[in-house]
């Protein structure tokens, strides 16, 4: 074969190849701009290791700074563990600010028995497993050792992409709150927190307003986080996202303003995201 023909085929091929490449370029950015989704979620878990008397609990919610609306619907809400018949749950805005206000003359804590995994023998189903029976309780024994905690989660669609790498000031977050202080972004955990490389970190305090009665060897434990988060498919789900979590433990009775510390992470992800359709 001559090398004119040689050299022609090579082209050909080498265009054939440019032309798949942009093909599957411009499908797959397609894509990602109507797989595109940006979504809100708020996950908030209590517990008591002993019985709280008069309780009245306003926790931080999602909502931007200025503004008295916050995402969380809690008619769409999932709960766990909480006992709405005997505890009120409901939105309250305090100086403006929205707060999740959980209420009850009495709070109990639950504890449940320790679940111990069953082993599967050869030849035999997972559906055929009896299911292990689950005991609760609302004091802590020899029988039921395990601390349940009360669950709220909620999920939302944000009609905008999030803005993810930079959210203070222009998307919620747990309100009001004030930065302590920059995290590294080594990738490495600093003070038991971690902040991926390329992300930004912050830790921040925020106020929880906490009224019971409460022995002194009780200890109420209050996780909340939040996260934005843009996610679309190309070759696979791809996100970014911004996440904030505080988690604090209160002991013996509280009557009043209890700060409590917790991270602020922006901008962990693959940047940039696809313009939406």
């Amino acid at each position: 074969m001559r090398r004119s023909s040689i050299l022609k085929i090579a082209g050909i091929l080498a265009l054939i190849a440019f032309i798949g490449v942009a093909l599957i370029a411009a499908i797959s950015g397609q894509s990602a701009s109507e797989s595109l989704r940006s979504t809100y979620s708020y996950d908030l878990e209590i517990s008591t290791s002993g019985p709280i008397d008069d309780a009245v609990l306003l926790i931080p919610l999602p909502s931007r700074t200025g503004s008295n609306v916050t995402p969380l619907d809690l008619s769409s809400a999932s709960f766990s563990h909480i006992d709405r018949d005997n505890i009120t749950v409901a939105i309250e805005h305090v100086d403006g600010v929205p707060m999740l206000n959980i209420s009850a003359g009495r709070i109990d804590p639950i504890y449940r028995n320790r679940i111990e995994p069953i082993p599967i023998m050869p030849g035999q189903s997972e559906s055929e497993l009896q299911k292990p029976a689950q005991i609760y309780s609302n004091r802590y024994s020899e029988e039921t050792p395990v601390l349940v905690s009360m669950e709220l989660h909620f999920t939302s669609t944000a009609d905008h992409e999030i803005y993810t790498r930079g959210p203070i000031g222009t998307e919620p977050l747990l309100e009001p709150y004030r930065i302590i202080q920059n995290l590294s972004s080594s990738g490495r955990p600093v003070d038991d927190y971690h902040v991926s490389p390329g992300a930004t970190g912050y830790i921040i305090e925020v106020p929880f307003i906490l009224s019971f009665d409460a022995g002194d060897d009780n200890v109420l434990t209050i996780s909340a986080d939040l996260q934005g988060r843009n996610e679309w498919w190309v070759l696979g789900w791809q996100f970014n996202s911004y996440q904030e979590h505080l988690r604090h433990e209160f002991g013996g009775a509280c009557n009043g303003t209890c700060p409590a510390r917790g991270i602020l992470v922006t901008g962990e992800g693959v940047y940039p995201s696809p313009r939406r359709p």
